[in-house]
C-alpha cells in the first residue's frame, strides 16, 4: 500500500488492489442519498424455497443451523432486504450495499462467491425515481468502461402485447421464450399452430425484431401497441426516454424488449447494463413490486445490482514501467532502480521476460536503465 498522498491518489487511479471501483460507487450511491445496508450472510432456506423463480435458477447453498433450521448462504441480496425492510409507499428507503452472494458453480461441483454492489430504492416509485436510477446506472458504468451501453425493457409491454394473442398459460410461456430468445420463426411457427389472428402475430414478431437506441425505436414500437397494459408502459417508457435525452450519456439507452425478467415478480422497467470488455451484462435491475407484495409488504421498489466480479476485465491498467533484468544483474542495483522510478510516483513491474506489458519498458544495462523502443 502506497504512503504518501500522491502515491495514494495514483494507486486508486490505477485500480489499486481492487478497492478503488467499490469506494466509487459507494460515493456516487451515497451522494444520491442512500444509506449503506449491512446483512447477515445467511437467512433461512424458506425465504428462497418459496422464490426459486426470483433467483433464475440458482442453487441454493444450504447447511444446518445450531438451531436445527435449515439455513442458506445468500444467493440475492435483493430478496433480504424485501424480506427486512420496514418501508412503505408513505415512508420509503433508499439504501445500498456492498456483499457477496454465494451460487453454485457450473457442473455444481462446488459453489462461488460473487462480489455485488447495488441499490434498492422501496417506497413509491415514480417517472422521477426511474429517472433518477437510470442516471446512477448511466453513471455507474462510465466507473466501469468507457465503452457502454444500457439496454432498457419494460414487463408490463410484454405482457400486454402477449396477452392480446389470447392463449393459454403454456403457449404463453412459449411466446415470452421465443421473446427472450429473439426467435421470429419459433414465434411464427407457434402462432400458426394456435391460431393467432395475423395482425395481432405480425405486431409481436415485428415487437421481437425490434430493438435499438430508444429515440430511434419507439416511434415504431408505438404503432405496435395494443391494449390498456401495453399502452400504459409505453408512455412510461416515452416519458423515460425523453428524460434520458437530456442526461449525460442518455443516448446510450437501447431499447430491447427480450430484456425481461420474471413477471410474477417484475411489473415495469428493466435494465440491463453492458460493457464492451464483458460478454455478460454487469448491471441488472429493475421494478419489483410483485415481490414486495408477495412478501406482505405494502411498498413499490426499484434496484440494480452492479456485478463487480466483471469489473478487472474493464479496470485493469498497465503498469507505468515494467524494468527488465537478467541473472547476470546486480540483484540490488535492479531493486533501488526499479525504487527509483517508484519514488516518482510510477508503478513498477520487475521482470526477467521482454513480453510483460507496460506504459513504458526499460532494460537493466550496466547500472542504469535503458527505455525499450517498441
Amino acid at each position: 500500500m502506497p504512503n504518501s498522498l500522491r502515491e495514494i491518489e495514483r494507486f486508486f487511479e490505477s485500480g489499486g488492489d481492487n478497492q478503488a471501483l467499490p469506494l466509487r460507487l459507494s460515493a456516487l450511491f451515497s451522494s444520491y442519498g442512500y444509506k449503506k445496508y449491512r446483512m447477515s450472510r445467511f437467512e433461512e432456506y424458506s425465504l428462497y424455497a418459496g422464490n426459486l423463480d426470483f433467483l433464475a435458477g440458482s442453487n441454493v447453498i444450504t447447511f444446518a443451523g445450531a438451531d436445527g433450521k435449515l439455513l442458506a448462504l445468500r444467493p440475492d441480496v435483493t430478496l433480504s432486504i424485501a424480506k427486512n425492510t420496514k418501508a412503505n409507499r408513505e415512508n420509503g428507503e433508499k439504501l445500498y450495499y456492498h456483499e457477496s452472494v454465494y451460487r453454485t458453480s457450473p457442473g455444481e461441483l462446488g459453489y462461488e462467491e460473487i462480489d455485488q454492489m447495488g441499490v434498492e430504492c422501496i417506497g413509491e416509485v415514480d417517472l422521477l425515481t426511474i429517472a433518477e436510477q437510470t442516471e446512477l446506472i448511466l453513471r455507474s458504468l462510465r466507473l466501469l468502461s468507457s465503452d457502454h451501453a444500457l439496454d432498457v425493457s419494460h414487463s408490463k409491454l410484454v405482457h400486454g402485447m402477449v396477452a392480446q394473442l389470447g392463449l393459454d398459460a403454456r403457449a404463453k410461456a412459449e411466446v415470452y421464450d421465443c421473446i427472450k430468445k429473439k426467435s421470429v420463426h419459433a414465434f411464427a411457427e407457434l402462432a400458426a399452430r394456435e391460431g393467432v389472428e395475423t395482425k395481432k402475430a405480425a405486431k409481436v414478431r415485428r415487437m421481437i425484431e425490434l430493438s435499438g437506441p430508444m429515440d430511434e425505436v419507439l416511434p415504431e414500437l408505438g404503432t405496435l401497441i395494443s391494449g390498456e397494459e401495453a399502452a400504459e408502459a409505453f408512455v412510461q417508457l416515452t416519458a423515460l426516454a425523453n428524460e434520458a435525452a437530456r442526461m449525460e450519456g442518455g443516448d446510450r439507452l437501447r431499447l430491447d424488449l427480450s430484456v425481461f425478467n420474471h413477471l410474477d415478480y417484475y411489473n415495469g422497467v428493466i435494465f440491463n447494463g453492458y460493457i464492451k470488455e464483458y460478454p455478460k451484462a454487469v448491471i441488472v435491475g429493475g421494478q419489483y413490486d410483485k415481490l414486495m407484495e408477495k412478501l406482505g409488504k405494502d411498498a413499490q421498489a426499484l434496484g440494480f445490482a452492479v456485478n463487480l466480479g466483471a469489473a478487472p476485465a474493464a479496470r485493469r491498467r498497465l503498469p507505468d514501467a515494467a524494468l527488465i533484468y537478467d541473472e547476470s544483474d546486480d540483484v540490488y542495483g535492479v531493486l533501488a532502480a526499479a525504487d527509483k522510478l517508484r519514488e516518482k510516483g510510477k508503478s513498477v513491474l520487475v521482470s526477467k521476460s521482454e513480453r510483460v506489458q507496460a506504459k513504458k519498458i526499460y532494460l537493466y544495462r550496466e547500472g542504469g536503465l535503458e527505455e525499450k523502443k517498441c
